[in-house]
Parts: structure tokens; sequence; C-alpha cells
């Protein structure tokens, strides 16, 4: 989902068949599908920050987001500011971009700014404007990630989505994590990619087709989308429908997000990595975009042709809801190490970030709940996680299975829910650690590491065997608290304490420490 790209700055026309639904189809319980679902709050905030804002103001981001456009993505522009900032607005101009950039950011001022031994100016306005801009995105980013939590979602499901935040904000430090939104659904409607990205963080297999818009598919695909409505409610809107595949693949791709809209109730982000393929298909998608309840989409750029031609077609303000993921070779960003690139080797002497790996493992995974792919009907429950030999994608895969209908995809999510999903530390299984944690005994307790961060648990002398019994990985729940009550421990204070560690996401909650395996048949 939405990264916010730009937080990180500041720092043919062919023939498309849609077959008409007679009717509205029924989900898995016989009841008609809710086509006036409840929107998320996100997207109604979203729907308000355009409507909010003077033209003027609107058209003034638009143009500084170009201008970071830019500076993120072109090697060659961002040379030239650096070498000369204050002939910034100037340069910028060139490019179609009108904003007077000494309001932005004192660099580009023509006079040197004021000394730091005086009294700091007031903030720039176009810098202000800027800023509340992206706290806005902020505030989306984080009202997406609370509208997948949902009464309508079995209780179990809400808590098992709470524990992969928290490890996830263990095993990528806070910042990190605060940009992975855990929306529930990915929906796949092809097989592969045809665009064959080196750094494709998902290793996407080349494209081996797309699911067909038959009048059988179409029942098939509104019927996936009720159920998951009906047994999700609202939070079904925070997924969206691609993954390791390109939305352009599928010729009717469009029809079927006009389904989900019609069905979910918003029309879902899409993120594209050759908006220019198709313009009748790229605009086709901004005009759906323009009408709410819409989530924001996104196009990656992987050449400077594209993005040369993007900037050439569509002005700064036809622009300004899509956000564009500078992944070209001019690049000032590295490439998440996961899937193809988690074994690459960065050339020597290589100062092109554009087209360099960063150094430690990551991960482009963002679902924490259920990646679908409708072509071959499979169904995997998945959470993000750093990539690594036995993780290379970047996402766990918690169980998977297959479906038929949509009382088999239903079936398969009831069922994890069920056997993946406990409320409380299964009291048959060994109390381990997640994996990626370090434990280390200290005097007064224990402490893990992450890559990222350290965990200090502290107590009586009990908390230091608690500490080494969890990390042997080889004791039940009730031998640990018999052993520590034992030494005079409180009962209720160790089953708290267990309790704590298991819903703050460090104790392992895959059966057995694996998953790969872990099979849920449907």
């Amino acid at each position: 989902m939405w990264t916010g790209c730009f937080l990180i700055a500041l720092e043919a026309a062919g023939l498309r068949v849609i077959f008409p639904v007679a009717s509205i189809p029924e989900n898995i319980s016989g009841q008609a599908i809710n086509m006036n679902p409840q929107i998320i709050s996100a997207a109604e905030f979203y729907g308000t920050m355009i409507p909010r804002r003077t033209a003027e103001d609107l058209n003034s981001i638009a143009h500084l987001k170009r201008f970071l456009e830019l500076i993120t993505g072109d090697s060659k522009f961002r040379k030239q500011i650096n070498a000369n900032p204050t002939s910034a607005s100037s340069l910028a101009k060139k490019r179609g971009i009108d904003v007077d950039l000494s309001k932005f950011s004192s660099k580009f001022e023509a006079e040197a700014p004021v000394s730091e031994s005086k009294t700091e100016s007031p903030e720039l306005p176009l810098a202000v404007l800027w800023k509340d801009w992206i706290a806005d995105l902020l505030t989306f980013r984080r009202l997406i990630r609370e509208d997948g939590y949902s009464n309508t979602a079995d209780h179990r499901f809400n808590e098992w989505r709470k524990r992969q935040e928290e490890r996830v904000k263990i095993e990528f430090g806070a910042n990190k994590a605060d940009a992975i939104t855990h929306p529930i659904f990915s929906f796949e409607l092809s097989k592969g990619c045809s665009v064959g990205c080196w750094f494709c963080g998902f290793s996407a297999e080349s494209f081996k087709g797309h699911y067909q818009r038959t009048p059988k598919n179409v029942l098939l695909w509104r019927n996936i989308l009720g159920t998951a409505v009906e047994l999700f409610g609202p939070a079904a809107q925070t997924g969206f429908c691609y993954g390791a595949t390109e939305p352009f693949d599928n010729p009717n791709y469009l029809d079927f997000l006009e389904d989900y809209r019609e069905i979910v109730g918003v029309l879902p982000q899409t993120t594209s990595a050759v908006p220019m393929r198709d313009l009748v298909w790229t605009r086709r998608l901004m005009e759906m975009q323009k009408l709410p309840p819409a989530l924001p989409s996104r196009f990656s750029i992987i050449s400077p042709r594209t993005l040369k031609e993007l900037h050439a077609t569509f002005s700064p303000d036809e622009l300004l809801r899509y956000e564009l993921l500078m992944q070209l070779r001019g690049s000032s960003y590295g490439k998440a190490r996961a899937g193809k690139t988690l074994k690459k080797v960065n050339a020597e002497g290589e100062s092109n970030a554009g087209l360099q790996v960063n150094s430690d493992a990551s991960s482009i995974a963002c679902v924490s709940g259920f990646l679908v792919n409708m072509v071959d009907r499979t169904i995997y429950l998945v959470s993000p996680c750093q990539a690594s030999d036995r993780w290379p994608l970047g996402y766990r895969v918690h169980a998977s299975g297959t479906f038929a209908g949509a009382k088999d995809f239903g079936d398969f999510i009831e069922r994890s829910i069920s056997e993946r999903m406990p409320l409380e530390l299964p009291s048959d299984l060994p109390v381990s650690y997640r994996e990626a944690l370090t434990y280390e005994q200290r005097e007064d307790g224990f402490d893990l590491f992450s890559d990222y961060s350290v965990h200090s648990f502290t107590g009586p002398d009990h908390i230091r065997r608690l500490g080494d019994m969890i990390a042997e990985g080889k004791h039940q729940p009730a031998d640990i608290v018999g052993a520590l009550v034992d030494i005079g421990a409180d009962i209720f204070g160790i089953m708290g304490t267990l309790t704590d560690l298991y819903r703050k996401g460090f104790l392992e909650d895959m059966p057995g420490g694996t998953g790969a395996d872990q099979v849920v048949d449907v």
C-alpha cells in the first residue's frame, strides 16, 4: 500500500468486453450482497484532501510534488540543483514547474540564508503548504491501517493481525513499520508479470495469463468479493487487486475494479509500472479515481523514458493524486533487498543508487491477511517479514489452500482463523521466541534484540528463569508456569507475562515454529 515516497524526499484504445450481470449475485449465505457498505474513514478522509484546499494551493502542491519527483528520479536534474541551488526555480521552470522555490526552502533563495546566530525566520509559506499535505498523507496512512480492524471480522483475526503489527514493529523498527498499512486482501487478476523488473521484491514469474472476463468468472469474482465483505465488513476496503502482477496485463482489470467498487465500497489502490503502455487505460483509471470513494494509486517509474513521457503527457495537477515510485536507474533510492535481489551483490565502485540494492534485508510486502490469485484459485494467509532464506519474498506464509467457488474461499478463511489464530498462547505447543530475535541474559532479567531494537525485561529472580525457559524452546506454557511457581513466582503474574509477550509479537505464533509447510486444506 501507500508508502509516501515524498516523505523521504523532504527529506489502445482497444475493445473491452464487459459482460453485464443480470442480477445481483448472492454470497455464501444466500443473502444479497450489500451494495452500500459503510465507507472506511481513510477513504472518507482522502476524499476531503482536495476539496478543502484552494485551487491555488493545490496547484502549488502539484508543482512542488513534480519538483521532488525530478530531484529523486532524475540524476541530471539533481546534479544541476546541487551545483547551483539558487537557480532551482529557473531550472524547474524549464521542466514545466511553475513555482517560486525560494518560498519553499532557504537553500533556493538568491541571497545567502540568515546566519544561524540570528533569530530563525518564520517557516516559508510553500514549506508549510507541503508539510500540511504530507501530514494529511500520514493521517491517511494511519487511518487505513486502523481501518483493517472491523467489528464484523472474527475477533481472533483482529487479534492475529494486531500481533503481526507488533511483530513488524520489532522486526523492521518503528519508522519502517509505520509505512506498512497491513491491508487484509490482495487479489491478483493475472498469473505472473510481463514487466520483468530485475529488482522485483516478489520474484514475480513471467506472465502466464490473466483472469478472463467471462460471465462465469464475473459471477465468481463478485461472489468472492461479497464473501470478503460478509466476513470482514468495511475492513475489506483496505484490499487491492494486484500483487506480484502488473494490472495492465489484464485487459479487463478496470472492469473488475468497477465490480470491486460496487460490492466492496471503494475504488482500491492500483500500482502500475507501465502507465504509458495504453493511455486510454491510464486516462480511464484517472477518471475512475476522481469519483469517490477511492484510494490513492501509484505508478512505478522504472526507466528515464517513462518519467520523461509521463511528465510530458500529464500536467502536475493531473498527477497530483498519484505517487510516483522512483525505481529507475537515476533514482536517489536503492532497491529493497528481497525476492530477486536477496542474494544480489552490488557492483564494486557502483555509485548509482538506482542500480544498487540496500545492504540490509527488507521487504515490499504489506498484507497481513489473504493473498488470492483468481487465475489458479490459490489463497495464502500471509504477513510481512524481513526477507530471508526461509522467507525470500519478504512475507510469511501461515497457511495455504485452493478454492473452486465462493464457499470454498469462505471456508478456507474461517478454517485458517480457527487453526492459525488462537487468541491465547497455545497450551499444547512449546513456547519459543520468534525467529530473528536474539536472547541475552542479564542480572535482573533478559534482553531481546532485533536488527533495529532492543527490549529489556526486568524484575524478580524468576523473570530471568522465564527468559531462559522460553529461549530453550522446548517447554509448554504449563511447564513454565509450574516451574516458576515452584520457585516462588505468582501464577497469575507469570501467565500475564506470557500473554503479554505473545500479544506483543515476541513469541512464535506459527505451529511448531514452521509455516511454509503448514497447509490448511479446504
